[in-house]
């Protein structure tokens, strides 16, 4: 499957509001994208019944079910959040070091939802304050890098958790 970036961002961002439970936008805007990506040869019922809300009005709030569908069947399903705290982490971390799950949304849910869920790790901690302190600590902003690094070391700390 190839996608264009254009089309690959937008089904990123997707992700990112479903994760954040900030899904905003137009059904018609989906209907297209779907379009896309039967141009792409993702021709699978769900993303044909999605290109059918081309000309649709409406919020992706009142199709959430479908682009949850169409997502798993561009291999970025949703994270799954009724899991335990800790897998939840690995998902969120694992899809912000690959690029499947904006940083910006990743790290929001890892600050917000899932540090007091796990017991405020180190790991988290550390990226909030990469985040928030970086005026204080440094002259520049942190990099999409160095967030993927620290990514990287809440999947550490989440695998580590799992195994015990």
């Amino acid at each position: 499957m190839k996608l264009s970036a254009e089309r690959r961002e937008y089904l990123v961002e997707l992700r990112g509001d479903l994760l954040c439970r900030r899904l905003v936008g137009r059904v018609a805007d989906a209907g297209w994208m779907a379009c896309d990506l039967i141009g792409a040869g993702i021709d699978t019922p769900s993303t044909l019944e999605l290109a059918g809300y081309a000309l649709s009005i409406g919020s992706l709030s009142e199709i959430e079910p479908l682009l949850r569908q169409v997502l798993s069947e561009c291999g970025m399903p949703p994270v799954d959040t009724q899991q335990e705290p800790w897998d939840v982490a690995l998902d969120v971390s694992l899809a912000m070091q690959d690029g499947t799950l904006p940083i910006s949304a990743g790290a929001d849910f890892l600050i917000t939802e899932l540090s007091p869920r796990c017991g405020h790790p180190p790991e988290i901690t550390e990226l909030m304050i990469l985040i928030d302190d970086w005026e204080a600590l440094r002259s520049t902003p942190p990099t999409d890098d160095e967030l993927r690094c620290q990514a990287g070391e809440i999947a550490k700390a989440a695998r580590l958790r799992r195994m015990k």
